[in-house]
């Protein structure tokens, strides 16, 4: 059986420039990078890029907090209040009653009695979405409070019904006075 022979590059002879060439590929390869390296490593072929601070993005940095006055937010307040067709309870309460800007993109309604109050905060998302869209403004809070200066009092005996009266129409106590009246 004849085998081939195979000579190995050292063996060969190569002319002087392409020696000298091979040569500077040779001293042109980084430090990390060996012409026969004994095992290979993604890392050792990574270029390293200086790394940069990153700060990270909140949530809170990235919401819209455009200012506004309680004129715009009466206006977006009312321009909902006209679209609400089936919910007329709704309506009514957000037409009667207004929004009053506190500090801080928070603001109060103030309602009459807890039917309205109960409305109101059931229907608080939907009525922020709109008012955090339309103003641009996503820190948005709405509280919202019964009048305690609202409620009514109401006279149940006969002392009080005739106090009642009395304060209406202060001659009441003189006709008491002249006909000797009593109060059952």
């Amino acid at each position: 059986m004849i085998r081939p022979i195979f000579e190995s590059p050292s063996q060969e002879k190569k002319p002087e420039s392409l020696q000298n060439q091979q040569k500077e590929q040779i001293t042109s390869i980084p430090n990390n990078l060996s012409r026969a390296p004994k095992s290979t490593s993604l890392k050792d072929l990574l270029i390293k890029v200086p790394e940069v601070a990153h700060q990270p993005v909140t949530r809170e940095s990235t919401k819209l907090s455009t200012p506004f006055n309680t004129d715009e937010l009466i206006q977006c307040w009312n321009a909902y209040a006209e679209k609400l067709a089936e919910k007329a309870h709704l309506k009514n309460t957000m037409i009667h009653y207004k929004p009053v800007l506190l500090d801080h993109f928070k603001f109060e309604v103030m309602v009459s009695n807890p039917a309205q109050q109960e409305e109101l905060i059931s229907n608080s998302i939907e009525i922020l979405k709109i008012l955090r869209t339309q103003l641009k403004n996503e820190h948005i809070q709405m509280h919202i409070r019964i009048e305690e200066t609202n409620e009514k009092k109401r006279a149940y005996t006969s002392e009080e019904k005739y106090e009642f009266l009395n304060d209406l129409n202060p001659l009441l106590s003189k006709l008491k006075d002249e006909f000797d009246l009593t109060l059952d």
